[in-house]
């Protein structure tokens, strides 16, 4: 074999050996040819060629999937799921916010159904209840559960002066330890996700890439697949609009999705329940004491006189006062 052709063999081989170890590491992501090239600090025109001839090897032996300039690592591996042998008694008794004063309820509570894994999601205009909805969840639960509440515009002093009206429950242990963590967190939650606890986040602002919302709803969940715990995440949303921001990528992973407008919260969607199917209700109720309590929680249905739009052809309608829903 000529000598030049041994060298070209040679640099192919050693070529190769790098694509292989990068693509190695790279599982499960998209690329272009200049991503690779630029990371594995490949600049010639033949040793690129030679990337090139690497990679349509393996694409043509189903290793890799290209569409156009972008290739994808076809992962093969399958992950068997066990259902014959699954506890199906395995869900968590949760307890939903209420109101402890006037003992009221959410129409939903026990009958909703939440399974280790599951996330919960609160889609809610500013300043309209999420975090009143977030403390009680908490609340109500850190007592039968090992909790974690992270958020980004928790601070000490105020957070103090809060929770000190929620005087129902006390949120220390008898050695004066909380019984809960407080952490903050401004993005990528999925790290500190707590597989076993249940996992409060007090919101997730993505700024102007709401369309990232399911990837980050997603990574969090897959941090919870193999643990006991659950996930309630907090996000903005618009007047008007039903789901929060990133639309139906917030609400594709939830098992539960619920909207809160002003004085209203609507059960967008619950996938399991017990015997009262809780989809499409719709709750009023009052947030007392410096926003910590929930008071007078009923069920409403739409307003008879102006169904639902809060106006006539007189203009505000006087039977919801513009609300649009009334007590039912």
């Amino acid at each position: 074999m000529p000598e030049d052709i041994q060298s070209q063999d040679g640099v192919y081989k050693r070529i190769a050996t790098l694509v292989d170890s990068w693509l190695e590491n790279h599982k499960g992501e998209t690329f272009d040819l200049d991503l690779i090239c630029r990371q594995l600090e490949i600049r010639e025109r033949d040793n690129r060629h030679n990337v090139v001839k690497k990679l349509s090897y393996e694409v043509n032996r189903g290793k890799l999937e290209k569409s156009n300039r972008i290739y994808r690592y076809i992962d093969n591996t399958i992950k068997y799921i066990d259902w014959v042998n699954a506890d199906e008694k395995n869900t968590l008794d949760i307890k939903w916010p209420c109101g402890h004063e006037d003992d009221c309820e959410f129409g939903f509570a026990g009958h909703i159904v939440v399974s280790p894994g599951d996330i919960i999601v609160v889609a809610g205009q500013s300043n309209m209840g999420k975090t009143a909805f977030c403390l009680n969840f908490l609340w109500e639960n850190m007592d039968n559960y090992p909790c974690t509440l992270m958020g980004n515009e928790y601070v000490g002093t105020k957070f103090k002066r809060r929770v000190k009206r929620m005087n129902w429950k006390d949120p220390m242990n008898g050695d004066g330890t909380p019984k809960f963590e407080l952490i903050e967190r401004r993005d990528n939650w999925k790290d500190i996700i707590r597989p076993n606890n249940i996992n409060i986040v007090d919101w997730i602002n993505l700024g102007d890439n709401f369309y990232q919302m399911g990837v980050i709803i997603d990574g969090i969940q897959s941090k919870l697949c193999n643990g006991t715990g659950i996930a309630l995440l907090s996000i903005q949303k618009s007047a008007g609009k039903s789901l929060g921001l990133g639309g139906g990528f917030s609400e594709h992973l939830a098992s539960v999705y619920l909207s809160i407008d002003y004085e209203l919260l609507t059960v967008i969607k619950c996938k399991e329940w017990h015997t009262k199917n809780p989809n499409n209700q719709v709750y009023g109720f009052s947030i007392v004491d410096g926003g910590t309590k929930f008071h007078n929680i009923r069920e409403m249905k739409k307003c008879p006189k102006c169904w639902g739009k809060g106006y006539t052809t007189q203009g505000k309608c006087d039977e919801c006062e513009g609300k649009g829903w009334v007590d039912k």
